[in-house]
């Protein structure tokens, strides 16, 4: 478990440490999690794992909702982060996922908890360093920045590394928040930064 009760919104003026986001990859056959907690400059992995998903869709769903919402209130996340939905040439397949999508985003604003989308550019970038990094490299890095030496499944590597994109994110505005000048200055929040992040525009550093 990683926050405590009654936690606030984290606030971009002060340091980002002792985040926690909860990554979800969801999928109507195998929805991987993943809960990451930032320290000073590191990060580590809290717990990861899948869920594997038989029956019905309406029970796929449910039991998405379920598992979201079990994950909330055991490790009190900051934050839910998940990669944007696209649209590629099967049509079928990104309604399933959409739905999927959906679950998780009702199970997190149930728990209270805010969601945070990514496009798969911005994620690969924030793990890997490139917009452009295929499954093997993400999950490799994914498996060295939280220093983990256990072999991943990819989904759950997946949902880590939406994880880890958010606390990039939110440690990038902190920055640049700390930066602004005391009077007059405009501040950059997280939420901005992650509008930016979206289309892969934000270079971490």
């Amino acid at each position: 478990m990683c926050g405590q009760e009654g936690r606030s919104t984290v606030n971009p003026r002060t340091a980002v440490q002792g985040l926690c986001v909860l990554g979800i990859d969801p999928g109507t056959t195998v929805t991987g999690w993943g809960v990451v907690r930032s320290s000073s400059d590191s990060l580590e992995r809290v717990a990861s794992g899948v869920l594997r998903l038989r029956g019905e869709r309406a029970a796929k769903l449910a039991a998405i909702f379920a598992l979201v919402l079990e994950l909330c209130e055991q490790h009190r996340p900051d934050a839910v982060s998940l990669e944007q939905s696209f649209v590629g040439d099967n049509i079928q397949t990104a309604f399933r996922l959409g739905e999927a999508r959906g679950s998780v985003m009702v199970a997190a604003a149930r728990a209270g908890v805010t969601v945070h989308e990514y496009s798969p550019a911005a994620i690969k970038m924030a793990v890997a360093g490139s917009g452009r990094a295929d499954k093997a490299q993400v999950g490799g890095m994914v498996t060295r920045l939280l220093g983990v030496t256990t072999d991943l499944v990819a989904d759950e590597a997946d949902a880590l590394g939406a994880a880890i994109c958010h606390t990039n994110t939110a440690r990038f505005a902190a920055r640049i928040d700390c930066s602004a000048p005391a009077a007059g200055g405009a501040a950059l929040s997280i939420a901005a930064v992650a509008r930016r992040a979206r289309n892969g525009r934000t270079r971490w550093r």
